[in-house]
């Protein structure tokens, strides 16, 4: 298992609080949990607008689900957040929240197999996209987990979006990427149809990833085939 570092309450409680002030989620929307060192988790608690968390809104689960520490259940959508950790070991930390333009576009059919700038591509790579799952059913971490195991950024179909990472503060960046990457798209087809990157380009962006950037975590290359189609 990667090391990955272990946050608390107060970490957990700063990152809700950004996601509301930032319009990521809305009232009781989203919810974020972080693995222990112990191999327990830390979760938000259900009903909670995380812009308002307190302490006693975080909760302590097994991997099981089952409450370990707290007076609240955990959100209705933990069995996603296990199903992660199952999956990945090497994740410590857990973000679902509804970015509106991720949403948007995901109710629009927009596909995200090729490249427009630089920076997203470098950090999210070829965003999957999970088939609609009814929320807060087992239909969701079911949808998840095979492209979960190839991508650290997953959309949720008219969902949301799911990121993760070793840190906390890995995983809410990359949910800040993803729906700043959307909001430029959905800026640039209010005026045409944006232009992709070439597949020369996108072939040495891939490379100065790992070998300038440093990033190693998964995320799904652009395909040949893929960086040459001009569809969304």
């Amino acid at each position: 298992m990667e090391t990955h570092a272990y946050c608390v309450r107060q970490q957990l409680i700063e990152t809700g609080k950004k996601m509301y002030q930032r319009g990521l989620i809305i009232a009781t929307e989203g919810n974020i949990s972080c693995r222990q060192k112990d191999g327990t988790i830390l979760a938000t608690a259900s009903g909670v607008c995380k812009g308002e968390m307190q302490e006693a809104d975080v909760v302590r689960i097994d991997t099981a689900g089952r409450v370990l520490a707290g007076d609240r259940l955990p959100s209705t959508e933990i069995k996603m957040h296990l199903e992660v950790y199952r999956q990945r070991p090497d994740v410590g930390a857990v973000v679902h929240a509804h970015p509106p333009y991720v949403v948007a576009l995901s109710l629009i059919g927009f596909g995200w197999k090729k490249a427009y700038m630089p920076e997203s591509a470098i950090m999210l790579g070829a965003v999957p996209v999970a088939p609609y799952a009814r929320p807060s059913t087992g239909q969701v971490p079911e949808s998840i987990r095979e492209p979960i195991r190839q991508s650290d950024i997953v959309i949720l179909e008219r969902h949301g979006s799911l990121t993760v990472g070793q840190t906390l503060e890995e995983a809410y960046q990359k949910l800040e990427i993803l729906e700043h990457t959307a909001r430029v798209i959905w800026l640039a087809l209010q005026v045409g149809q944006p232009e992709p990157l070439p597949p020369e380009e996108i072939e040495a962006l891939m490379k100065l990833r790992e070998t300038v950037y440093g990033l190693k975590y998964p995320i799904i290359h652009f395909s040949a085939s893929e960086r040459s189609d001009q569809t969304s």
